[in-house]
């Protein structure tokens, strides 16, 4: 509730780059409701409704903040942008033999613009979901969006995505009518672990965005890019970019596509990942390759996928400060993914909050810190 009526009604209505009015907005929002309606799975509703009663947000305009990340294209027919919904970032995978294990290791970074409002609150959030098929999952974002743009699952799949805009040299192709792509990422990432099947079902979908997608999966032990239109679908390993040249060199077991558009001029993750190749690891990622890529303002992303672990940062506002240059946090998702019933995750955040060590000597930012001791009481 305070992060809807502090962002949503003071900062983002009056963000536009035209300027337009806030009921020009809300009509473009209202528009896209009414065009991706039919394509959504009534799940997302129920979730948007459930989250608005409980915050106390009436349920129209919650639905709205809801679908910020998908107005931008319908917005894209008619000429008009949203600064802050203009998002960029860098998706790099490495497996098998490039990396120092063996095991796949995935690092996203997401350039969303520090000044984004948005920003200003992420979370993650881990799903148990009762619907049959489901996986449990964590969906790693912002609050009031419901969908996602980075999550990893209990059976080993992860992944993240970046904007492919209509404004690009290769013309690619959107449509108004479709089902969401922050939707459609999220069913992937709740009912599939299998590379073909995350594949199957992006390929299967009513799309309706351009959008570059990474996917790394345990099962196939590899990583794909993917990217997307409302036309067409290509997928790509290590061996078939969609840009391969001087700049952007095969590597093998290596598939990236660096923060800027693509085709990209840019030469920093390529020599740095064919430099690394065979040595390269999570820590590798999170230290030296997005920093130096000065990939990841608001959210930089590093999963090390053989162990289920996250390295993760946020940006900050005061003092303005990338993610990348932050230091990082680390969550191990394997108990969590593991505890299927409410009890059994009171437990586990009782156990959590029991003891919480703290050694952080070269932190370079004032920081403060709320300590809780649970003990259980004595009958």
């Amino acid at each position: 509730s305070f992060f809807f009526n502090e962002t949503a009604t003071t900062e983002i209505y009056t963000r536009s780059i035209v300027g337009s009015v806030r009921c020009v907005q809300e009509t473009g929002l209202d528009l896209t409701w009414l065009l991706t309606r039919a394509y959504t799975p009534e799940r997302f509703f129920d979730e948007i409704r459930g989250i608005s009663e409980g915050a106390s947000i009436p349920y129209k305009d919650f639905l709205r903040l809801s679908l910020f990340h998908e107005v931008q294209y319908v917005f894209d027919y008619v000429c008009l942008t949203f600064s802050f919904i203009m998002g960029s970032g860098s998706l790099v995978g490495a497996w098998g033999k490039a990396t120092a294990d063996g095991n796949g290791v995935f690092m996203r970074g997401y350039d969303w613009g520090m000044d984004n409002p948005m920003s200003k609150y992420p979370v993650i959030v881990v799903y148990h979901s009762t619907e049959e098929g489901s996986i449990p999952f964590a969906d790693i974002g912002y609050i009031g969006i419901i969908g996602t743009i980075t999550a990893i699952n209990a059976k080993g799949l992860a992944l993240g995505m970046k904007p492919w805009p209509a404004i690009s040299t290769e013309g690619v192709k959107t449509r108004w009518a479709g089902k969401p792509w922050h939707f459609t990422l999220r069913d992937i990432a709740q009912f599939t672990y299998k590379m073909d099947d995350a594949v199957k079902s992006l390929k299967e979908t009513i799309r309706t965005t351009s959008m570059h997608v990474g996917i790394m999966t345990n099962d196939s032990k590899t990583y794909k890019g993917i990217r997307y239109s409302a036309e067409k679908l290509s997928v790509y390993d290590d061996m078939n970019y969609p840009q391969s040249d001087e700049k952007h060199p095969l590597i093998a077991g290596v598939n990236y596509v660096d923060k800027t558009y693509q085709p990209s001029t840019d030469d920093c993750l390529g020599s740095l990942l064919k430099t690394n190749q065979g040595k390269i690891n999570a820590e590798f990622m999170y230290k030296q390759l997005a920093p130096l890529h000065k990939s990841g303002d608001c959210q930089m992303i590093v999963f090390d996928m053989g162990k289920q672990d996250m390295y993760f940062a946020f940006n900050t506002f005061t003092p303005k400060t990338a993610a990348y240059n932050k230091p990082l946090y680390h969550m191990s998702f394997d108990k969590l993914f593991k505890e299927l019933t409410a009890q059994h995750q009171l437990n586990l955040i009782e156990l959590f909050l029991s003891l919480i060590h703290i050694s952080e000597p070269t932190r370079p930012l004032y920081i403060s810190y709320a300590v809780f001791c649970l003990k259980k009481k004595k009958h």
